[in-house]
């Protein structure tokens, strides 16, 4: 019999509002969401379809105002603002759209971070950091600020920081919106084969149609709620 693959992430009438009286904004009205363990899940849609705001309430970054989202069974709105900041630290990482790379810090550094906060001794988890960049071919630019480097190597960076950790669950918004075509590629087939390697979880925000075939399955959003899932015919890795 084939191995039942579980579900990592599971989201129930997930509803957010934003603002109040004419200015309030229903991001998400009501949106149901289950991910196996092992798929690249990519969510796409129009500006303001509430994209963002889905994933940033799956990784724990926002709280829902209705209904429930569990992390591997985990419901982080339950938790306490410590646990839920070490729960987030070790099992999830982020990429932000904007990088949200520390001027100040070197790229190694920046990588390092996630490591730091779960106590990883600084020489080793700038060690590790390193071996991270070298894999995502940075190696020339290690010591490097990140304002030293392009918009497209800034992105990978962002992508180090979030893999240095082995988190179980990635989660990317428009990882490939500073990039070429050819680097985009790129970026995506690090990110598969990180799952290969790892068996880590990758969600996807993203407008572009050229990674799309990455995907497992695709969830289309509209006005905050999901209004048809495209599967690719790919089965998640059984762990």
């Amino acid at each position: 019999m084939p191995i039942e693959t579980p579900t990592i992430v599971r989201c129930t009438n997930i509803r957010k509002t934003f603002g109040e009286g004419d200015a309030k904004v229903e991001a998400l009205r009501g949106v149901d969401l289950e991910i196996q363990a092992g798929e690249i899940r990519m969510l796409m849609g129009p500006s303001g379809s509430g994209k963002t705001t889905l994933i940033s309430i799956i990784a724990g970054i926002l709280t829902q105002d209705e209904g429930e989202c569990l992390i591997e069974e985990t419901n982080l709105n339950q938790l306490t603002n410590d646990t839920k900041t070490r729960f987030r630290g070790k099992e999830i990482g982020f990429v932000f759209q904007a990088f949200n790379l520390l001027p100040t810090l070197t790229i190694e550094e920046n990588v390092s971070i996630p490591l730091l906060l779960n106590h990883e001794e600084k020489e080793k988890a700038i060690e590790k950091a390193k071996e991270k960049l070298i894999e995502l071919g940075l190696q020339d630019k290690i010591g490097n600020l990140p304002a030293q480097l392009s918009g497209g190597q800034q992105q990978r960076v962002a992508i180090a920081r979030a893999m240095v950790h082995q988190p179980k669950l990635i989660v990317c918004d428009e990882p490939t919106s500073y990039l070429d075509a050819d680097n985009g590629v790129k970026i995506m087939t690090l990110l598969h084969d990180l799952i290969k390697s790892t068996h880590s979880t990758i969600i996807v925000v993203t407008h572009d149609a050229r990674i799309t075939h990455f995907a497992d399955r695709i969830d289309h959003l509209e006005d905050g709620k999901i209004v048809k899932t495209h599967h690719n015919g790919k089965r998640p890795i059984s762990l």
